[in-house]
């Protein structure tokens, strides 16, 4: 099963596999909308990432794809005004594991899809996650403030 760690998934970009977490909705621009989560965040530190995950989505749809730099999108969300979607988390699980079976990675970090502002509860989600992710998933979870 999935493990549980204390960190910040911004510590491992560029460093080790990392996911984050999506939605389809690509501007008019060409660019996808990272949302205000940690796509966002790394985003900021991968100014190519809008482009990037805008042209995949746009050619093959609102799935899984790595990115580059061991950057791996996570569809949580058809579109960015939608709530995180349980059925499309679990077909994007499924499609993690198979392209981390693909490449060979063994240790991948993650956020826990849909929870922040997609606005799930974390025991619905990780109800879906458990019969799919091993212990080569890592979710993170930041350390809460003082």
């Amino acid at each position: 099963m999935m493990r549980f760690e204390t960190g910040d998934l911004l510590d491992h970009v560029g460093k080790d596999p990392v996911v984050i977490t999506t939605n389809g909705t690509v501007r008019k621009n060409g660019k996808a909308n990272l949302g205000s989560g940690n796509a966002k965040q790394v985003g900021e530190v991968q100014p190519w990432l809008d482009a990037k995950l805008g042209y995949l989505v746009d050619q093959f749809g609102n799935h899984v794809h790595h990115l580059d730099n061991m950057i791996v999108s996570f569809p949580v969300e058809h579109s960015w005004q939608e709530r995180a979607d349980l059925g499309l988390i679990k077909r994007s699980a499924l499609e993690l594991v198979m392209l981390v079976d693909q490449i060979g990675w063994k240790k991948v970090y993650m956020p826990l899809p849909g929870c922040g502002k997609g606005g799930l509860r974390p025991s619905d989600v990780i109800a879906i996650l458990a019969p799919i992710l091993n212990e080569r998933f890592i979710v993170l979870n930041k350390e809460a403030a003082g």
